[in-house]
């Protein structure tokens, strides 16, 4: 016995048997998602795609092949061009072999074998492990320094009194709190943070990891406080458009521009406000997000109470290096203290 004949649009049909009608259809659909997905995506996440374009543009010159041909052989040289000859850090070249696929297959319609881009990741696994063998120091910049309480305190402290100093300080300070990338402190937007009784509720929203609510309190320290802070900055600068950046570019003059930072410039302000207070090492834009995780763990903090600022998983091995080891005379730190 057969059951009820299907309805012909529920009767499953083979791609082959797809019409130019249907095809059509389909092609929009997947242009109009692309195109959603695009306007998704972080700005900087953009920007790093088309530097790896970029680079792969001009592997593809010297080798005299199109750029449409990604094979496993064309990607395995790539691999190797960025380890032997361009002296890139592992992540770095595992980040321009996604972003390549990824352009490929949105801008090009190019859908690149899946495995012919594990063989180059095999390829760049191998080079890695050599290197450790070989005891070669780790590819990168390594992690960022973290900016404990003190360093925090000092640089703010130095933070000149003009329109310059106020935005900086006010960076610095909510920044910390927030445990913040420099991709997240550009991406605040003044609706973003709202006022609470207690002191702020800040919306972190373009992130890495998952949107996270962080609830800024109101410091002992006024010298430290983002709360006071942040208000500071919001009335010199005239912060009233809900939906324009929290931080903003300054003319030499003085002058508050509408445009917001760049994750590239809020980082390099951070790192000038390091070197402005007499820091030898570069403080980055990470360096604000580990001191909050550091200076957290160093307090007794839960880890979910971390993790719920940082927008970490609770375990995540991530976090674990945010949680730096600074001070190697530490009795928390140190293992042998009190075993000899």
């Amino acid at each position: 016995m057969t059951g009820p004949l299907l309805p012909l649009s529920q009767r499953p049909i083979a791609p082959a048997q797809f019409d130019d009608e249907l095809r059509a259809r389909l092609a929009a659909l997947d242009a109009a998602s692309d195109t959603h997905a695009d306007g998704q995506r972080p700005d900087n996440t953009t920007r790093a795609y088309q530097a790896d374009w970029k680079t792969w543009t001009a592997f593809c010159a010297q080798l005299q092949i199109p750029t449409t041909a990604a094979t496993r052989g064309t990607l395995r040289a790539f691999v190797d061009y960025l380890w032997n000859r361009e002296k890139r850090a592992y992540t770095t070249i595992d980040r321009k072999l996604a972003g390549v696929v990824v352009t490929l297959r949105q801008q090009h319609q190019v859908v690149v074998d899946p495995e012919a881009t594990r063989a180059a990741r095999e390829l760049l696994k191998d080079y890695r492990r050599r290197a450790a063998e070989d005891e070669e120091p780790e590819r990168g910049r390594g992690k960022a320094p973290a900016m404990r309480l003190d360093d925090l305190s000092r640089i703010v402290a130095l933070c000149d009194t003009d329109i310059f100093g106020v935005r900086d300080r006010a960076m610095l300070l909510l920044g910390f709190s927030i445990a913040a990338r420099r991709a997240e402190l550009a991406g605040l937007r003044l609706r973003n943070i709202r006022d609470d009784e207690n002191g702020l509720l800040v919306d972190v929203r373009v992130s890495k990891t998952e949107p996270r609510t962080v609830p800024v309190p109101f410091a002992q320290n006024s010298d430290l406080c983002p709360v006071r802070a942040w208000k500071a900055w919001q009335q010199a600068a005239q912060i009233i458009d809900p939906n324009l950046h929290a931080f903003r570019r300054i003319h030499h003059t003085g002058s508050v521009q509408p445009q917001g930072l760049t994750p590239q410039r809020a980082g390099d302000l951070i790192t000038a406000a390091g070197l402005r207070a007499g820091f030898e090492e570069l403080f980055t834009g990470h360096s604000v997000r580990s001191g909050m995780a550091t200076e957290a763990r160093r307090k007794g903090k839960d880890r979910k109470a971390i993790a719920a600022i940082t927008g970490h998983k609770d375990g995540s091995k991530v976090l674990d290096g945010y949680m730096q080891i600074v001070d190697q005379w530490d009795e928390n730190d140190n293992a042998l203290i009190g075993l000899l």
